[in-house]
Order: structure tokens, then sequence, then C-alpha cells
């Protein structure tokens, strides 16, 4: 599902930010519906996923404003999972039983969507945190072929490789992850405020109008991560050595 239209690229690609929560369906968001119309059009965004904590709302709620803006909204979920928050296209209700993850997958297959391991690594790479795990133990940032075995990732078909809120080392190494297991790659600044919209992308090489669009180019694994659309300057996230 989608609202809005128009949509614009930036240099070659055409960018979406695939993961923001607003006011509207996220407790934790200080982030209005308006507000998110705003700043996207503000930026240039070519389209905007609004991804609430497990639940969905009606974009047509918002679709007159969008259009008028010139914004493309896409719904998505985020869907909170005995293994971690996992991004979720193509459900548009919260279904019962979903927080297990090999359920979730069930659903998600039922109704032809995708399903992306949202910031897999926040806080798992620091041994301060390591009681979060859950063996306990971080891991280690140097073995990502390990890290890579965690059933998360045989589960999903994506990894969100650049999340905004999350460090250097944490995105490095999801990419890395990622990278040995052919999975796709995206982006998404994990925004519940105005200022961050943005700040990280997905980029695609063509541009998308609706949510079956986003998900086909996931499956073919045409997405890419990447930043700069705040400076105009967009380049893909890379590895650093």
């Amino acid at each position: 599902m989608g609202a809005g239209g128009g949509g614009r690229e930036v240099g070659r690609y055409f960018t979406i930010d695939l993961h923001l929560h607003t006011n509207r369906g996220s407790a934790d968001s200080n982030l209005s519906p308006a507000d998110l119309i705003a700043r996207a059009r503000a930026i240039g965004i070519g389209a905007v996923c609004i991804t609430e904590h497990d639940n969905a709302w009606n974009l047509n709620e918002i679709a007159a404003p969008a259009a008028e803006a010139g914004v493309i909204c896409l719904r998505g979920m985020e869907v909170t999972t005995e293994m971690g928050h996992i991004g979720v296209f193509g459900l548009s209700e919260y279904v019962g039983g979903i927080y297990k993850l090999r359920e979730l997958r069930k659903v998600v297959d039922k109704l032809g969507g995708v399903m992306i391991a949202n910031h897999p690594f926040r806080y798992k790479l620091d041994p301060r945190f390591s009681f979060i795990n859950p063996d306990h133990q971080a891991i280690d940032p140097s073995r990502p072929e390990t890290a890579a075995k965690l059933e998360i990732f045989a589960v999903c078909d994506a990894v969100e490789t650049l999340n905004g809120a999350c460090s250097e080392e944490e995105n490095q190494f999801a990419l890395k992850v990622a990278r040995h297991l052919g999975l796709a790659e995206v982006a998404g600044s994990d925004s519940h405020s105005q200022n961050s919209i943005g700040c990280v992308t997905t980029l695609l090489d063509e541009p998308i109008a609706t949510e079956r669009d986003l998900i086909d180019l996931i499956r073919a694994r045409k997405t890419r991560a990447g930043r700069g659309l705040l400076n105009g300057e967009v380049a893909r996230f890379e590895l650093s050595d």
C-alpha cells in the first residue's frame, strides 16, 4: 500500500528511507505524519516508508497531502520477534503469533512479502551489553562468518546494513554479514523525529511507486544502502577495509 505521488531521483539513484516511525502509530515517536511529509518534500527524497512498531494504519489518511506535496509514502511494519526487530513489507495488519520469527515467515510468505533483519547488531558487539544476547556473549566483530549462522539471517530476505541510529562498527559488520550471505542490502534512518529523516537511504537504480514495486526489487536484490542525501552527495555504503 502507498500514498501520494511523484518521487524524485538524486543523481543516478532513487532514494527511499525504509524505516520511519510516526506518532500516529508508534508511542516512542514525536514525528507527526504531516511533519514527515513536509520534511520528505524539503529534502527531495524519492519515497518514505512508515514502519510502525507492531501495527499498521491506513495511509489513505494522508494520501491527499502526500500527493499535493509530491511525496510517495509506503507502508511497512517493524515486528518485534524473539530474535529481533524485523522490517516487513506486504503485511497490512498485525497477526497473532508473529512474534515468533518462523510464524512471521509463514504469514509473510502467504502474502508475498519480504522480511528485513533490522539493526541486527545494535549493542551486540559491545561486551558491556552482552547480557542482551541469547548466549550472554558479545558477538566477535572479527568473525562475520560466525554471526552469519544466526537463525535470523536464515529466515530474512534482506539485512538493514545501514541504520541511522547504529554505530559505524555495527553497520559495517551488518554489511559484512549480508555480503557473506548474499542477502539484499537496505538502509533506513530509524527516525522518530523530523531532522533525521533521510540521513541514510536505500538506493534503487529505478523509481518505484508502490509497496509491491519495492518488494520485487528487494527480492531481486536490486537494492543498496547509501547516505549523503542531506548534503546532496548520495553514495553507496561500502566496506571500509
